[in-house]
């Protein structure tokens, strides 16, 4: 026990602050120490208890740097302020444990390791989770302007290097090794940090060694492979962490433990290599402490063999948590070729789907080997393609079970030079890991071109059966009838069957449900036949994907499908269909809330089945994909995930988001047919919360490529927002949840809107007006009403091509909108600013209204009110939709001809002049409006026959 080479002896004094480390007292906590009184002048350095060697061995080569004190020397009576450095816990003080405590103590703390519910709490804790309290000094120095001494920069280097063992341990993070950078800079020394983190061994030390890697055993806890050693020694043995690193390099493990006897204590060290095996908290439970990735501890009244036994029954309990393993890594659903198939047709499939090997199953469907692309080119270059694979596969094949940890997995590749593993459960091939799957973990980020799952395994199963069985009761009968019967059917036939994707996501989140999709682990055609009987109805089957739709006595419809999986040839394709298992169907859905199932009973709804965490991201509202590679298979996934999002006020995952700009950086979305854009689209812009999954599909930077013709401007976000809030005060727009009256992510409530404006946007199509108002809100902000603006979009000179008009024109041929949409959608945009413009003349008659908005559709005529806003144009659009428009003439073309007017051209032009005769007050009664039409016929007849004379019997 090291208390006094190193301490400065010195009379007691009357220092007002103190700085101290914890007791067994390590590199890292004297570096803090050190440094700490750098930021604390005039603080004095307490030793508590046990300096550990290596700290020890430093502190006495720079005694006089280091100045450390002993409790006994200062008057504690009189402290104002303690600052504790790399610990929070207060037994760690030793005799300082109840000083730290006393009542207006000013405490200052500066820690990096996690906290226990017994820690102290200061006016001031610097806690942060790196690798070394040393990092936290180091930018505290490097942020205040202080430079520190060569020996203050060395004694925090030696600190950070001793914590992270020279920066390899997992604790490790980016800071510390900038912080390790500028200490270099200031000129810290590494041949003193090396001297005292990794000195030569002494013959002790040897010894010691030598027995523990005699003394080492291995042993799997909770499916981990942990390393612990015993040792024993009369006298102590200092450097034994120095050991531990030592058989760690010899004999690498998961985790190593070490537990050595010496004199009456038995001295405890643990090293981490992995996330799941905490070293702090198993030491924790023998009153030591430490970080993740390296702890100790000390105890008294054990041998080394009990205290063993106890550290693996502590390991067992609360030490190793649940490893990375097979399952979380590999890919699902895997392509397997039979070993028959020739070797030319298995390197055809691996230059499809973009694989450097393939599974190779026997007729049983049992693996036998694997075929990799090295094989494929020597039996090219032998001419050999012809043959079967099994000639040239590697066999026997290496398969692993889905619990096998990834370090386990990792030393396997390595040792067998391997680069694929099938993973095997119950003798059924159910994924493979590949060098892939095992870099992208040990790297933390994907390796480009494999699926790569973004989910974590669902709970759902275990939590949300009451939910599901509360809201089963308030199903619309032609639901609950339909869903009872196919688990009637299910049990008749032992055809597994589950309600799927959407209908489970609304019923949980407790949305309406109105759509039934069934999925079942057998012959899907054959089932929905069996139900339609059930149901007194019919069946259309859909044999190429092995769908078909059911049909009740009342015309209530249900989707059956055969379990399959979709292979993509290409990105963007449309995917081939195979027959699969529940968890690969649920596989190929878009996102993890829609991947959901509910087993069917005859009772009606079970228990929920979810593979891949759906219920958990419902809860935290979170939509996630399923792999990496979800938005290049299939890029209307990106529209679709704005879509969820803004309907349900989620947010995406930030792998997902990420994902998805990738996608459309890389330009997948222009390779998906324009039907394909157009229908989903269309679907979002039907969403009560349209707006809401614009502005994703805007963060997501896909906005500008689904629809290159709007230009996004604040006065276009405006105009969306009212669209949106006039359809929702007029009870109008689809989309599900419009009828529930609270919809998420709708917005709030708008105001009560005028009897014909809500007659208006019920006859309007949301998706046109929405689109309408996306192409001319740019262009009419505050100059909608000015002729003179023509209605361009601002700083674009007026180009033609650059008019609303033009915009429809062009969207409308690139999305291949049929012939009424696309009129419709030119009639609502064309010469918007103009007609505010005349709507706005306090001289306009009703007649000359009615010409600006009888051409318009309903969708043009709203546009033109939420335009009009605190103008007489509101006033006009009202009026003709509720009286106006339903104005017609009293006369009709028999009044004409039997004043002997001639059929033709001229007979259009009297009634619509008798009309607005009508309509502006002009004429009252049929004779006045039939003299009107007179007048109006002949003035036509006569411009059309000329100056003749014809022309001028008719004036």
């Amino acid at each position: 026990m090291t208390s006094g080479p190193f301490v400065v002896t010195a009379p007691p004094d009357r220092p007002r602050r103190i700085i101290v480390p914890h007791a067994n007292t390590d590199p890292d906590a004297l570096g803090a120490a050190v440094a700490a009184r750098v930021l604390y002048p005039g603080a004095a350095v307490v030793l508590p208890g046990l300096v550990l060697p290596g700290a020890a061995e430093f502190a006495s080569l720079h005694r006089y740097q280091v100045r450390a004190r002993k409790p006994k020397e200062l008057d504690l009576d009189r402290l104002e302020m303690a600052v504790v450095v790399d610990t929070r816990d207060p037994a760690r003080l030793g005799p300082l444990r109840e000083v730290v405590r006393r009542e207006g103590l000013r405490l200052h703390l500066y820690d990096h390791h996690p906290g226990d519910p017994g820690d102290l709490g200061g006016e001031l804790e610097v806690v942060e989770p790196v690798g070394a309290t040393c990092t936290l000094l180091a930018e505290l120095l490097e942020e205040a302007g202080v430079r520190p001494s060569p020996f203050e920069a060395t004694a925090l280097l030696l600190g950070i290097y001793a914590d992270t063992d020279h920066l390899t341990l997992p604790t490790t993070s980016p800071r510390d090794v900038r912080a390790a950078a500028w200490l270099l800079e200031q000129g810290a020394s590494l041949q003193v940090v090396a001297r005292f983190t990794r000195p030569e061994l002494q013959p002790a030390q040897q010894e010691l060694l030598a027995q523990l890697i005699a003394r080492s055993r291995v042993h799997t806890v909770r499916g981990v492979r942990v390393q612990v050693a015993v040792g024993e020694t009369a006298a102590y043995v200092g450097g034994l962490a120095r050991l531990v690193h030592k058989l760690c390099d010899l004999r690498p493990a998961a985790a190593t433990f070490v537990v050595v006897r010496m004199e009456d204590r038995v001295h405890l060290v643990g090293r981490s290599t992995v996330p799941w095996v905490d070293a702090a908290r198993v030491m924790a439970a023998f009153g030591g402490g430490g970080h993740r990735g390296a702890a100790s501890a000390t105890v008294r009244g054990l041998s080394a063999e009990a205290a063993a036994e106890r550290l693996l029954q502590v390991l067992a309990e609360v030490g190793v948590g649940q490893p990375l393993t097979a399952r979380d890594l590999m890919k699902t659903p895997v392509r397997a070729v039979p070993q028959d198939v020739s070797i030319g047709e298995a390197e055809r499939l691996m230059l499809r789907y973009g694989y450097s090997g393939l599974v190779v199953v026997d007729s049983g469907h049992r693996v036998v080997g694997v075929i990799s692309q090295r094989d494929v080119e020597k039996a090219r270059r032998h001419g050999l393609t012809h043959a079967p694979v099994k000639g040239v596969m590697s066999s026997p094949a290496l398969t692993i079970p889905p619990d096998l940890p990834l370090d386990e997995i990792q030393a396997l590749m390595v040792e067998r030079d391997i680069g694929r593993l099938p993973v095997v459960e119950d003798g059924r091939l159910v994924g493979i890991v590949t060098r892939s799957d095992v870099l992208g973990r040990l790297y933390g980020a994907p390796v480009p071109h494999w699926h790569r799952p973004l989910y974590e395994p669902g709970v759902g199963g275990e939590v949300a059966g009451a939910a599901i069985r509360d809201r089963a009761r308030d199903l619309p009968p032609p639901v609950a009838r339909a869903l009872r019967a196919a688990g009637e059917v299910a049990r008749e036939t032992a055809v597994p069957a589950y309600a799927v994707g959407g209908f489970v996501r609304d019923l949980l989140l407790g949305w309406p449900v109105l759509d039934v999709d069934i999925v079942v682990e057998g012959d899907g055609i054959a089932f929905a036949r069996r139900l339609a009987e059930r149901l007194g109805g019919r069946a259309e089957a859909v044999p190429r994907f092995g769908t078909a739709h059911v049909y009740d006595a009342e015309g209530f419809r249900v989707d059956v499908a055969t379990a399959r999986r979709e292979l993509y040839a290409y990105a963007a394709a449309l995917p081939e269909v195979e027959a699969a298992d529940l968890r690969e169907d649920l596989y190929r859905r878009d996102f993890t809330i829609g991947a959901m199932a509910i087993r069917l009973t005859p009772e009606g709804l079970g228990e929920l089945v979810d593979f891949f965490g759906g219920y958990r991201d419902l809860q935290e509202g979170v939509v996630r994909v399923l792999h990496s590679l979800s938005f290049v298979e299939d890029p209307t996934r990106i529209l679709r995930a704005a879509r969820f999002a803004g309907r349900y006020g989620m947010r995406l995952e930030p792998e997902t988001a990420r994902l998805a700009r990738e996608a459309v950086a890389g330009g997948f979305l222009e390779r998906v047919t324009p039907e394909r854009v157009r229908n989903d689209l269309i679907r979002l812009l039907q969403e009560p919360a349209a707006p809401a999954c614009l502005q994703v599909l805007r963060e997501l930077g896909a906005l500008e490529h689904v629809l290159p013709e709007v230009r996004w401007t604040d006065e276009t976000e405006a105009l969306v927002e009212r669209v949106r809030e006039c359809l929702a005060g007029a009870g109008a727009g689809a989309g599900p949840g419009a009828a529930s009256g609270g919809e998420a992510g709708a917005g709030p409530a708008s105001p009560a809107l005028p009897p014909a404006v809500v007659s208006i946007a019920r006859a309007a199509e949301p998706w046109r007006l929405y689109l309408a108002a996306l192409l001319v809100g740019g262009a009419c902000g505050a100059g909608c009403g000015d002729p003179g603006r023509g209605g361009k979009y601002p700083g674009d000179g007026g180009a033609p091509d650059a008019s609303p008009e033009a915009r429809a024109g062009a969207l409308a041929e690139r999305l291949r909108l049929s012939r009424r949409d696309r009129e419709a959608l030119l009639g609502a945009v064309a010469g918007v600013a103009a007609a505010l413009a005349i709507l706005t003349r306090p001289d306009l008659r009703p007649s000359q209204a009615v010409g600006i908005l009888e051409p318009r559709p309903p969708e043009g005529l709203l546009l033109l009110w939420l335009l009009g806003e605190r103008t007489p144009a509101r006033g006009w659009v009202e009026r003709y939709w509720a009286e106006l428009r339903h104005i017609r003439p009293a006369i009709t073309g028999d009044d004409l001809r039997q004043t002997g007017l001639p059929p033709g051209p001229a007979y259009a032009v009297a009634l619509a002049a008798a009309r607005a005769a009508r309509l502006d007050g002009r004429a009252v009664g049929r004779e006045a409006e039939l003299a009107v039409a007179l007048a109006a016929a002949r003035e036509a007849m006569a411009r059309e026959a000329g100056a003749g004379p014809e022309a001028q019997r008719l004036r």
